[in-house]
Order: structure tokens, then C-alpha cells, then sequence
């Protein structure tokens, strides 16, 4: 199948499952460590989660917008208001390069392990 012709439905659910999936376990995850480590200590994941939550909302969006067709964008479906809404959040609470520049700087100060 070529890159531009559109993954069957049945492909499409799936991959929506395992998107939303991971973006629930990240989110588990952090609330967690927030729980168990205060806010600062998960500030990573956080900043990881205000990334990774719409980007996979609007790749789900955009694949269910795919399966209904020319319909996914019209006002007989609420996709094109969510695929708004949900690009929106990628700007609101800061550029997902903000979040990205953040994530890259606590990376860095993580020791090293020595490798000879």
C-alpha cells in the first residue's frame, strides 16, 4: 500500500487504540509521580504529556476524518470542530517546541552511565 492511499478503517481503529492508550498510560504515569514526587519532580512528563496528548488527539481526529470521507469535514460530523480544538491545544498551553526545548534540557542533566 502506498503512503498515499488511506489505511483501511480496521487499521485506522487500531492504531487509534494503541494511540489513545498510551497517551492514558503517560498520563497515569505522571499523576503518579506527581503523587508520589510533587509536580516539580514530573515536570518532564508533564511537559511530555502537554505534547503527546494532542498530537495523538489529532492523529485520531485525522484518521476518523479520513474513514468518513468528504463527511469528516462537514457539519454533519463534530471531527472538523474537534480536529480545530484539538490543534488548538497544541498552542494554548505553549508551543509543543517550548515543551520539547524543556524535555531536551532535562535529558542533558541526567547523569551518564560511564561507557568505557
Amino acid at each position: 500500500m502506498s503512503s498515499l492511499t488511506p489505511a483501511p478503517p480496521n487499521t485506522s481503529i487500531a492504531q487509534s487504540r494503541i494511540d489513545i492508550d498510551q497517551a492514558r498510560l503517560y498520563v497515569y504515569k505522571t499523576a503518579w509521580l506527581i503523587d508520589k514526587h510533587g509536580a516539580k519532580g514530573a515536570r518532564t512528563e508533564v511537559a511530555a504529556i502537554k505534547v503527546a496528548a494532542p498530537a495523538m488527539a489529532t492523529k485520531v481526529i485525522d484518521r476518523a476524518i479520513e474513514v468518513f470521507g468528504g463527511a469528516g469535514v462537514s457539519d454533519d460530523t463534530p471531527l472538523a470542530y474537534f480536529y480545530a480544538w484539538a490543534r488548538i491545544l497544541r498552542i494554548v498551553d505553549g508551543p509543543d517546541a517550548v515543551h520539547r526545548r524543556s524535555i531536551a534540557r532535562e535529558e542533558l542533566k541526567r547523569e551518564r552511565p560511564f561507557v568505557g
